[in-house]
């Protein structure tokens, strides 16, 4: 592998980039389906939702199997997957998940898009130079793909795509053309106006903040050339209305979900009440949360660098880098490009907007990692070399973190061949390499570029035959199973409609199980029904007076804490795995 500053003999650098970032992009798909891949655990809630409003045959109002649970989100992601589940014909997991996929892909193209045309720069390129661009544009698509957050929020049905490319789609535009958009007196706002509110649509009107915020130091930073404390200056209330006026146009479009819906006094209570005005509430007070180890400011201080994961020092270097640059350029005549202004302003806006709520998560400045992606690619050869060798360190760890899952689940099933030894090629080459690279100056660059990915497709691997027949009823026991009631485990918000996409046409009915593995009385299960799920950890039988029909494998979720962190090493076999079992009562 060849570092973009040295193009190889054989095939030039630049393709090499952008077909390395093809690869990964479409690596994206490998466990789409699955029942294990990394998700926020509402993405059931949701799909529970959009499900039941499918079967009313209506588009509103928003139906669910809790009455204090239903417009927790606006209309516009239960429509997706609505339409793309065909109305419930064909209701699987990797349907519902392929529009988020197709929103991810395009924020990864603007991502590259931006960086190779800010790094190429206005004036007439050399071919030298256009190549140097496509590289790191390439490779400011792979840091993008490489974020834990990108693949955790960008893949599944709830996720964070769909705002993240509206929304972080305006600042795109405004970084690619600044001069003509800023200039722009209706064109840019319409547009601008529509995107914000088809991303408030997806998350909500709340979202005005960060993007007018960040517009409003864009018009006075970028366009006026100004601090931001110098607002009385000439020009700045055409600004301010254009800035305006996109706010406006983005919170009508959101308000239409008030004009169709059939009940708009639901959509208030549940939703601007309880779900955005609740934030800004604390019974701690706001100081005092704000103060606070867990929630406080520091999540969101230090939000950018724990949403990249195993690119943290990366992101942690790629700053201190640009700060270096900005120490640098003080006192002389030279400048960052527009583009990357608005990049920080972005970054900056959407940081300073979420501090303000009492409720704070990293989750929230996930529509700003495009940026950082972009800053990072910007400043990717003046990173410090030790900031990609402590990459790879982290990442080596994440590979024999994988390892040791994979060597749990040898353990649990006795089947050595649960893996096919390309797996574990990929962990002992990955990790080599990384280890190598540390040391190999030549290779610190190109190799981290690919080592976040490889430990997220490690992940994937690890997951994905627990995602196939193991983790399956047979096809008769399906059939067994349609139209008859089954008790279903259930240890959070929703977890019980991942049963939906496992037993297919059963009617599911949750049991409440804090530990599924642990759960005991499951005689009082057969009272209201023929048949339970029921969870054991590996050796133990589920029941005594019980009949098992089928069983299959699972992976344990919300593990106890009693357990330890220790029990992950010393029994992985039983932390990450267990086995569930169909069972009925002996007469029924």
């Amino acid at each position: 592998m060849t570092s973009p500053e040295k193009p190889s003999a054989r095939l030039p650098a630049h393709l090499l980039w952008i077909g390395l970032a093809v690869l990964v992009a479409l690596g994206y798909l490998f466990g789409l389906g699955g029942d294990h891949i990394p998700r926020n655990g509402d993405e059931l809630v949701y799909a529970n939702i959009a499900r039941m409003t499918a079967e009313t045959g209506h588009w509103l109002p928003l139906v669910s199997a809790w009455d204090f649970m239903r417009n927790t989100k606006p209309p516009l992601l239960f429509w997706q997957a609505i339409v793309a589940g065909g109305w419930g014909e064909h209701w699987t997991l990797l349907r519902l998940r392929l529009p988020s996929m197709a929103y991810t892909w395009g924020i990864t193209l603007m991502v590259g898009l931006l960086t190779w045309k800010t790094v190429r720069g206005e004036a007439p390129a050399t071919e030298q130079q256009n190549r140097r661009a496509m590289s790191l544009g390439a490779i400011a698509a792979l840091v993008y793909l490489s974020f834990f957050t990108t693949y955790r929020y960008g893949r599944p049905f709830l996720t964070s795509a769909s705002e993240t490319f509206w929304l972080f789609g305006v600042f795109f535009a405004l970084a690619w053309s600044p001069a003509k958009l800023m200039a722009s007196r209706w064109k840019f706002p319409l547009i601008a106006g529509l995107a914000l509110g088809i991303g408030c649509l997806y998350k909500s009107f709340a979202m005005v903040v960060p993007v007018g915020f960040g517009l409003a130091l864009c018009y006075q930073m970028v366009g006026a050339k100004q601090a931001p404390w110098k607002v009385w200056r000439p020009g700045v209330m055409p600004d301010a209305l254009k800035v305006l006026a996109i706010c406006l146009l983005g919170l009508a479009v959101f308000g239409l979900w008030f004009a169709v819906d059939p009940q708009p006094g639901e959509v208030w209570r549940e939703f601007v009440v309880g779900e955005n005005a609740g934030k800004m509430n604390s019974s701690k007070g706001y100081f005092r949360s704000a103060l606070s180890g867990s929630g406080g400011v520091l999540t969101i201080l230090t939000g950018y660098f724990s949403n990249a994961l195993f690119l943290l020092p990366l992101s942690i270097g790629a700053m201190v880098a640009a700060w270096r640059a900005w120490r640098q350029r003080r006192g002389t005549a030279q400048s960052i490009s527009d583009a990357e202004k608005i990049m920080w302003l972005w970054l900056l806006a959407l940081a300073l907007v979420f501090m303000l709520p009492t409720q704070r998560s990293t989750r929230y400045l996930i529509p700003a990692m495009p940026a950082l992606a972009v800053v990072m690619a910007l400043y990717w050869e003046r990173i410090g070399r030790i900031w990609f060798s402590l990459t790879l360190l982290v990442c080596m760890i994440g590979l024999l973190a994988m390892g040791l899952i994979g060597y749990g689940a040898v353990r649990a099933t006795q089947n050595s061949w649960v893996y096919s030894p390309l797996f574990w090629l990929l962990l002992a080459a990955s990790a080599l390499v990384c280890a190598i690279a540390m040391f190999k100056q030549s290779w610190t660059r190109p190799v981290t570029a690919l080592a976040g990915f490889a430990v997220i497709f490690a992940l994937a691997w690890v997951t994905e035959p627990f995602n196939g027949e193991m983790g399956r009823f047979r096809a008769d026991t399906n059939a067994l199973l349609k139209g008859q009631t089954v008790q279903v485990p259930s240890n959070f918000n929703g977890h019980f409609e991942r049963y939906e996409f496992i037993i297919p046409g059963a009617k599911i009915v949750p049991y409440f199980a804090a530990q599924p593995v642990d759960y005991q009385d499951v005689d009082a299960l057969f009272k209201t029904s023929r048949y339970a799920l029921v969870q054991r950890r590996i050796g133990q039988p589920p029941c005594t007076q019980c009949r098992i029909l089928d069983e299959r494998w699972d992976l344990r979720s919300r593990q106890d804490e009693a357990d330890g962190t220790m029990a992950a090493f010393k029994t992985p076999e039983t932390y990450w795995y267990a086995k569930e079992y169909l069972v009925e009562r002996l007469t029924p």
